[in-house]
């Protein structure tokens, strides 16, 4: 797969907004495969590349990124991975609305500080998973091999 260096803009004509009834949704999106590259056992050489776990349900960025006056045959194919991605972004919206009140409300009853750490925090702890899935002899993903793994985002790197 070769390197992709593209730019491009988005816009909609909203006309004269007085009140909106839904919002307008655009993604970018940003994918590597291996996800991650571990070392297996300490002081081993062997080292395990591990892919993005939504690679069960999407196996091929390249569908995604590619439009569809290059592919037409990938179009429809193309049009419902997005369509799956965009729809749910109402109602992914509001469950992590009702989980960033509830774990606000939880933090400020013990302290209205703590309440603003964890409301600072919790996005960057969110952001830091990856949740991958690892393949079988034959490179296949394989379902019973999945791992989760989190970046330190809170201590400093040594000089």
């Amino acid at each position: 797969m070769g390197s992709w260096n593209t730019s491009f803009a988005i816009a909609r004509d909203l006309g004269t907004i007085q009140t909106t009834q839904a919002p307008v949704v655009w993604a970018v999106g940003y994918t590597t495969d291996p996800a991650i590259n571990y070392t297996v056992r300490s002081g081993s050489s062997s080292r395990s590349a591990r892919s993005p776990y939504y690679k069960l349900l999407y196996p091929d960025d390249e569908s995604l990124v590619i439009p569809c006056i290059f592919r037409r045959s990938d179009c429809f194919d193309i049009f419902v991975q997005i369509v799956d991605f965009l729809n749910e972004f109402r109602n992914t919206a509001i469950r992590a609305q009702q989980l960033d009140q509830r774990i606000l409300q939880d933090a400020a009853s013990v302290s209205d500080l703590l309440g603003d750490l964890v409301s600072l925090a919790l996005p960057q702890v969110f952001g830091s998973i990856q949740l991958t899935i690892g393949t079988d002899l034959n490179g296949k993903y394989n379902k019973s091999d999945v791992m989760i793994f989190m970046k330190n985002v809170g201590e400093k790197m040594p000089r």
